[in-house]
């Protein structure tokens, strides 16, 4: 019995009969019925009961056909896990990355990657990027992207490209209000920013006032500007959105604002799954700018 058999079997059982089967395969009818005719015969059965140019399963061929899909599944299996091992590609990729980027975007890139290498177990490990290379180090995982602020610079993370923040807050904030702010207009109102772990410690960053909020997700800390909590620092991409559909506003300002980074920090070898996912991530922030 040959898997290439067991195919044939399953395509006449799809479309009813020889004819439509080798129109739809592509396979001439004769090595369509040569290939069932040898499955029966290695298998002792008769798997159709043939009338004329009708054909009908038999009661065994219907019995067999469920495992015959499950053997056709395992037989392609085998050989995209080969073909992967060839090109050297990962049987497991851990990933680590923070969000400030769209989530929309991320769901689309492991939608893309899944489907370009579908037997790569993907996993993904949600935390801010100052924690990222204690990650790589132990191996934990094997690539982390994220936004790297001044406070938090990583050594060996490489850049991707620039990130430039914007200043925003609800409309309904007071801030909203004024034509221009500055670091003591900011200082009066809640800041809503990034936390992380340093040394078993939480600490927050890039902050104005000494009245904050902090939480570990840009995702977290925009739902809460637009829920009118406080004022935010916030990396363009992840409010780009809510600023075209004045759930949010880009306050005016007086302050230096550095871009910073959105980088990468890698293991000590970067795969072909990997290296797909590092071009993917590229090239959004390529048109992002």
């Amino acid at each position: 019995m040959r898997a290439e058999q067991v195919q044939a079997f399953v395509e006449v059982t799809e479309h009813g009969s020889f004819a439509a089967a080798a129109r739809q395969s592509g396979i001439k009818r004769s090595t369509l019925s040569a290939a069932v005719h040898a499955l029966e015969d290695s298998l002792g059965v008769a798997l159709f009961e043939r009338s004329g140019n009708s054909l009908t399963l038999t009661a065994v061929g219907e019995s067999v056909l469920p495992d015959c899909y499950r053997l056709l599944t395992s037989a392609n299996r085998i050989k995209k896990h080969c073909h992967q091992h060839l090109q050297g590609v990962e049987n497991q990729l851990c990933i680590a990355r923070d969000d400030a980027l769209p989530e929309q975007l991320w769901r689309q890139v492991m939608h893309d990657l899944k489907q370009q290498f579908p037997l790569t177990a993907v996993s993904v490990y949600l935390v801010p990027p100052q924690e990222h290379s204690q990650f790589i180090l132990r191996q934990t995982v094997d690539i982390a992207f994220g936004l790297y602020t001044a406070e938090g610079v990583a050594t060996h993370a490489a850049n991707l490209a620039p990130v430039s923040m914007r200043l925003v807050a609800s409309p309904q904030h007071p801030l909203s209000r004024l034509p221009s702010v500055n670091r003591d207009d900011l200082a009066q109102y809640t800041q809503v920013c990034l936390t992380h772990i340093q040394d078993d410690k939480l600490v927050s960053e890039a902050l104005f006032s000494a009245n904050y909020l902090g939480f570990t997700m840009f995702e977290v800390i925009r739902d809460a500007v637009i829920n009118g909590t406080g004022w935010a620092l916030l990396p363009h991409p992840l409010v780009k959105e809510a600023l075209e559909s004045d759930q949010l506003c880009s306050l005016n300002h007086d302050l230096a604002l550095d871009s910073h980074y959105y980088r990468y920090v890698e293991g000590e070898n970067l795969g072909v799954v990997a290296t797909a996912l590092l071009n993917k991530v590229a090239r959004f922030l390529g048109n992002a700018q």
